[in-house]
């Protein structure tokens, strides 16, 4: 990276955290503020700055985080809301059951509107923050490179990606592309749960992250298919990426309430080649894909024209 890349890098990860730190109410502990840096330092763990659109993948990146912030705050005040509405109510059935001529009714109906009116000006304005996060939250999944179920980059980061590569092939040193798909994962979904199926899909995700490289990437295709982008590696070692990633995941279990829930995958690779596009480039690891799930899945198989 030269000196001028660098230094806009640093830029970023500043004002990042400075941006961070205002957000935050009151006193932050020596924890929180390493806590800060952490995860402003893995928006930028998997990036390659080789290629020409680091910078901008991780303005992206750090994007995203301020989305998922957003989209807790909403729960949080539709859960205010809920508790405005209720304890509301509760005063206007107070206030019509309470039949005691001893009560001055008039003054403590007199109090409760007041609290009410209270009340409802808190909701509207909460109402009106909930409106205008929503719209922000709507305007960033739009923009968003991150599948936010896994949090590995999604499909539309994908396509963008490959597009990239197959359009500047000097960056490109050595592509290997992996299709993963977890096997049986409706048999999966039907007999426990879409709850167990979400912590499946997490769990290859982590897999995935445990046995890659730090510049590999790694994307959500879509359902239960991952794609995985290795560079600047041989192909025998390849080889022994693709074979380890498949037995990690036979030979650990998931683990969810007391059940053990055994997960395997099928891989299909490619690498690629002069005038590849990023839809034949997909093409050949799906087909090699099927290959692999047609063998009897819990194995890997490499497109023919690898010459494998």
């Amino acid at each position: 990276m030269d000196k001028s890349n660098a230094k806009k890098l640093l830029e970023e990860l500043y004002n990042d955290l400075s941006s961070k730190i205002d957000s935050q109410e009151g006193i932050i502990s020596k924890d929180h503020l390493l806590d800060l840096m952490r995860s402003t330092v893995d928006a930028v763990s998997g990036l390659d700055f080789e290629l020409p659109d680091a910078l901008d993948s991780l303005r992206r990146s750090l994007d995203d985080g301020f989305k998922d912030i957003a989209k807790e705050s909403i729960k949080q005040y539709d859960s205010t809301n809920k508790k405005f509405e209720e304890l509301a109510f509760k005063h206007k059935q107070t206030i019509n059951d309470c039949k005691d001529p001893l009560i001055n009714l008039d003054d403590i109906t007199d109090k409760f509107n007041v609290i009410q009116s209270h009340m409802i000006d808190e909701v509207l304005k909460a109402n009106t923050l909930i409106s205008d996060l929503t719209k922000k939250v709507e305007k960033l999944e739009k923009t968003s490179q991150i599948d936010h179920l896994t949090k590995v980059y999604n499909r539309k980061m994908l396509s963008e990606h490959l597009a990239n590569v197959c359009q500047h092939l000097h960056f490109a040193h050595d592509i290997h592309v992996f299709m993963i798909d977890i096997d049986d994962f409706k048999i999966i979904n039907d007999t426990y749960g879409h709850v167990v199926g979400d912590k499946v899909l997490i769990f290859l995700a982590n897999i995935l992250r445990k046995t890659l490289r730090d510049g590999d990437r790694i994307y959500r295709y879509g359902g239960e298919e991952f794609v995985v982008i290795l560079n600047r590696i041989k192909k025998t070692e390849c080889a022994n990426v693709a074979n380890r990633i498949v037995s990690l995941m036979q030979t650990n279990k998931l683990i969810y309430k007391e059940l053990n829930i055994n997960v395997t995958v099928s891989l299909g690779a490619t690498t690629l080649v002069e005038g590849d596009t990023p839809d034949s480039l997909i093409a050949r690891a799906d087909k090699a894909l099927y290959k692999a799930k047609k063998s009897g899945k819990n194995r890997i198989a490499v497109d023919e024209k690898d010459g494998n």
